[in-house]
């Protein structure tokens, strides 16, 4: 019987954020057998999810340039964060490792069992323990394999190494039973539910028709890793995911994940609104988004980036959030409702954005063209206007915004701490401490329908847009989320549950000169600064169009017809990381 191959590692201890590596003393080296062929030495330090990430990629298959010889200990002081820890697992002895994922796309699933090089302690769901490859040390500290995420070029990818890991001299045990293991795993997905269960939508037609591709060498490497549990549907035609959320089996999942632009959160948000068991279905289930599409502003507002390995790691760390949803009612859908997570906007945006989809192979520079040519002709988009104001004035909104933003840190000042830590079993506990990203809200059928009908008048206290205004109007946005696109912060005031949402006015008689300098100042949210944007927070409004146009309602065409939108406070649920909205800086601005 042949004995396993001996693999190299490195000495490392606990510290308050990450695991450091120690300097690495000549003795840990004097058992190790060297591996004679270089490439089984390097392919131990790829990883089945490396080769996963890699496959689609003939000139990435070697491993990391920046690693230097595999055989040799890691740097002293390297330090691997938790925040980028994926996976941990015992080192101990014999043979097989299953993957975690089934999808529709399995067919390397065999190439990445066939290509481990070594192997961990891993618990079966049958119970069966499985082992590794790797002779497990007698030195003092805990022999572990860790996965963690690692800055590849542009993007993520999993990177194993294994470690002799003891507790710094000076630090604290965090576990319950002083486990290692499970003390890494506590630092590593703090305040947030391990080895997630996920529905991910993979719309193959969204943006450049790369989803497909992105899903696979980007976003399931890193899902893999991490040992979430995921079941891939592709949708074949619009509203498909709406369909597919309608009929699913909502305890089967933690998340829905659209991998996709944002037509697919859209239609799964509506999806679930359709359900007879919405209550519960929107108590379960987080909605969330890995950017796949041309327009992917729930990712850049919830995860911070456009980059699909990111969002990967992101949808695995963030922390579970209520976020406030609009609800719009039109003549035509007057007892059923449509939900919307994003934005609403009528006038130059809205048509530069429905009326480009004949160009969407562009990618956002269609948006761009479109936009350009509706301010040179100045076009206007004539309408009555009524408003339910929340923070009417621009020191009004800082003041609203301000307040709600220290709330959400105070509320999130405990996670991670003691008293957010597990309660019971490893990867499936709920959040403790949760304020305002869970437990302070209670749903009912009531959460769900609108407080004004659009059959009433309009309420007496709801104000009218000054009629000179409407009726010259170029630009009413209204939104959720800070981001509409990755370089576009046009609602840098807008926060996940504020109860609001924002919105933005702009003359068509704007000076062009003045029009380019408010567009061009749009990445860095200071547009709203400018004396002829009118930026306020509101509750609600009704919009009635006069001369022929568009809606857009996160980015889909809405009938051209009146329209009225109120905040349904608090009634999804999303991934957020660090507990709230990318930073933007309106504190600031």
């Amino acid at each position: 019987m042949l004995q396993p191959p001996h693999k190299p590692y490195s000495r490392a201890y606990l510290a308050e954020s990450s695991i450091v590596i120690k300097a690495q003393e000549e003795y840990v080296r004097d058992d190790l057998q060297e591996d004679k062929d270089e490439d089984s030495s390097e392919s131990h330090g790829s990883s089945v999810f490396e080769t996963a990430s890699l496959i689609s990629c003939v000139t990435c298959l070697s491993d990391y340039s920046d690693r230097g010889n595999s055989k040799s200990a890691l740097p002293a002081n390297t330090v691997i964060p938790y925040a980028k820890i994926l996976n941990v697992q015992e080192v101990s002895a014999t043979p097989q490792i299953n993957s975690p994922v089934s999808d529709p796309f399995s067919d390397e699933n065999a190439l990445l069992n066939n290509r481990a090089e070594f192997r961990t302690k891993k618990q079966c769901k049958d119970g069966v323990e499985l082992y590794s490859d790797v002779i497990p040390s007698k030195r003092s500290g805990d022999l572990v394999e860790i996965t963690y995420a690692k800055p590849r070029r542009s993007d993520l990818v999993p990177k194993t190494v294994i470690l002799l890991v003891e507790r710094h001299p000076q630090g604290n045990c965090t576990a319950d039973n002083g486990d290692i293991i499970e003390e890494i795993l506590q630092k590593s997905y703090r305040g947030t539910k391990r080895k997630k269960s996920i529905l991910m939508i993979i719309n193959p037609f969204g943006g450049k028709g790369k989803a497909k591709k992105l899903y696979l060498t980007k976003i399931k490497p890193i899902l893999m890793a991490g040992g979430c549990k995921v079941e891939v549907v592709e949708t074949e035609y619009r509203t498909h995911a709406a369909e597919i959320v309608e009929k699913i089996d909502i305890d089967s999942f933690d998340v829905i994940a659209a991998a996709s632009g944002d037509g697919i959160p859209h239609e799964v948000l509506n999806g679930l609104y359709r359900r007879p068991d919405r209550v519960r279905a929107f108590e379960k289930l987080a909605i969330t988004q890995l950017p796949c599409g041309s327009g992917n502003a729930m990712s850049v507002s919830c995860h911070g980036t456009d980059n699909p390995s990111y969002a990967a790691l992101s949808l695995l760390k963030a922390v579970e959030v209520r976020m406030d949803i609009m609800c719009c009612t039109q003549p035509s859908c007057i007892d059923s409702p449509r939900l919307s997570f994003l934005s609403q906007n009528y006038g130059i945006i809205g048509e530069s954005d429905i009326n480009t989809e004949f160009m969407r192979w562009l990618g956002p520079t269609r948006f761009e063209l479109g936009v350009t040519l509706n301010i040179v002709q100045k076009r206007k988009y004539p309408c009555e206007i009524h408003v339910k104001y929340a923070a009417k004035t621009k020191n009004q909104l800082k003041d609203h915004y301000l307040r709600h933003k220290e709330r959400i840190s105070q509320d999130l000042k405990g996670l991670g701490s003691e008293e957010s830590k597990p309660n019971s079993t490893p990867g499936s506990e709920a959040l403790n401490h949760e304020n305002h990203t869970l437990s302070d809200v209670i749903l009912d059928d009531s959460s769900f329908k609108p407080k004004w009908s659009l059959s009433d008048p309009v309420p007496s206290d709801w104000e009218v847009i000054d009629q000179d205004l409407a009726d010259n109007l170029g630009i009413f946005y209204t939104g959720k989320m800070p981001y509409v696109a990755a370089d576009t912060k046009f609602f840098p005031a807008a926060l996940p549950d504020d109860g609001t949402m924002d919105v933005i006015i702009i003359d068509a008689r704007t000076p062009l000169s003045r029009m380019v300098s408010i567009l061009l100042s749009l990445d860095k949210g200071t547009h709203v600064l400018q004396p002829e944007v009118q930026h306020s927070k509101i509750l609600a409004y009704r919009i009635v169009p006069k001369k022929e146009s568009v809606f857009s309602v996160d980015g889909e065409r809405f009938p051209f017809e009146p329209l009225q939108v109120e905040i349904l406070p608090k009634l999804a649920k999303t991934l957020l990381k660090n507990g709230s909205y990318v930073e933007t800086e309106f504190k600031s601005l």
